[in-house]
């Protein structure tokens, strides 16, 4: 029993220290000799889990929850692991249970909250929270879900509040970095965001789901200065045929004003950190970005030119086929930047509401 227990020890470090597949060939090795102790079950759920095996987890969860029954950590993992797997009933099913075996563990109140968070009952999530928050005041994981229900609900400021104050406790906490970028991009704030969501991917680099997060805002910054230019492009491409003003000066015009545009995302990019300048080189080119800039410049210019070089007796039949290749262009080229990507992060979308890992026991 004491050697058990000290390869239990020594797979608890590997995990702590993110050696999961590691960890997992000692602990497959532990229940194949003793299948009858709860806390290797537990440990080896928690390796499924860091290593994304989360049907493996779930099983490992069960039969940890089969030989404890009072215990409420198996449950915690399980609901864990449900979540990533999109089965939200069940999470909130485990977690509860998890709550009733240890009313008096704050863990389990997060666990509720988060479950609850990922099942769309964002009044329960926060009743879960409040009671964590009151057994637990000064636990930052707390103030980190906390504050991702308040953000949920729509409360900015008590989002805000929660983040800062788990950062205040664990200055090094980034989950609360990467919610605090959240919330900047709920206030429009887009360098903002970034700056947080580049500290959180200093400060834990094996998470990228915050440098993917990065690739995300920009892929929108791109999306939204896309929509900009082809709007503009639409009312300009009006103007001959209302106002029949001589069509270089409008060429010009429109050249001045894809300039603008341009301009403003290099202010933009230009504000960031080094770090982010060079993921938004990355990002752009990206064959998923590149394309979708090409379609829409190529679709305006193929329009302003049918406009602009057409004889002003054709403008009336030249005018809706421009306007259609613009409209065209433009959902061409949204329709690119949703696509999944199959190669790299930035075409995937990330998931920002991930649950907190359940290291701990207690």
């Amino acid at each position: 029993m004491t050697e058990l227990k000290q390869e239990l020890a020594r797979a608890a470090t590997m995990l702590d220290l993110g050696r999961y597949d590691e960890a997992s060939t000692l602990l497959a090795r532990l229940v194949s000799a003793d299948p009858g102790s709860g806390r290797a079950w537990c440990l080896f759920a928690r390796a499924h889990l860091g290593a994304d095996r989360y049907p493996e987890a779930v099983e490992a969860a069960n039969r940890a929850a089969a030989i404890e029954p009072t215990e409420e950590w198996p449950h915690r993992l399980a609901s864990n692991a449900l979540m990533h797997l999109g089965n939200h009933a069940e999470a909130l099913r485990a977690a509860a249970e998890s709550r009733r075996l240890a009313p008096a563990y704050w863990q389990t109140h997060v666990c509720v909250a988060q479950a609850a968070l990922a099942a769309g009952q964002p009044a329960l999530a926060a009743t879960a929270a409040a009671e964590a928050r009151k057994l637990a005041p000064n636990e930052p994981d707390v103030h980190f879900l906390s504050g991702k229900v308040a953000l949920a609900r729509g409360d900015l400021a008590a989002a805000r509040g929660h983040q800062e104050r788990a950062l205040a406790l664990d200055p090094s906490h980034s989950g609360a970095m990467n919610e605090l970028g959240r919330i900047r991009l709920r206030r429009h704030d887009t360098v903002g965001a970034i700056r947080h969501f580049i500290s959180a991917a200093r400060t834990a680099p094996g998470e990228h789901i915050y440098s993917r997060n990065i690739d995300v805002v920009i892929v929108r910054s791109v999306s939204r200065m896309i929509y900009v230019f082809v709007l503009i492009a639409m009312i300009m491409l009006w103007i001959p045929a209302v106002t029949h003003v001589d069509r270089l000066p409008l060429a010009l015009g429109f050249a001045g004003v894809a300039l603008t545009i341009v301009a403003s995302f290099a202010v933009m990019v230009a504000r960031l950190p080094r770090e982010a300048r060079h993921l938004v080189r990355r990002t752009l080119l990206t064959r998923r970005v590149a394309t979708a800039l090409a379609v829409a410049v190529g679709g305006v210019a193929i329009a302003l030119a049918a406009v602009v070089f057409v004889p002003s007796a054709e403008l009336p039949q030249t005018l809706p086929v421009a306007i259609i290749i613009t409209i065209a262009a433009r959902i061409t080229a949204t329709a690119r930047l949703r696509s999944p990507s199959g190669k790299a992060g930035p075409g995937n979308r990330t998931s920002p509401n991930q649950p907190l890992p359940p290291t701990r026991r207690r």
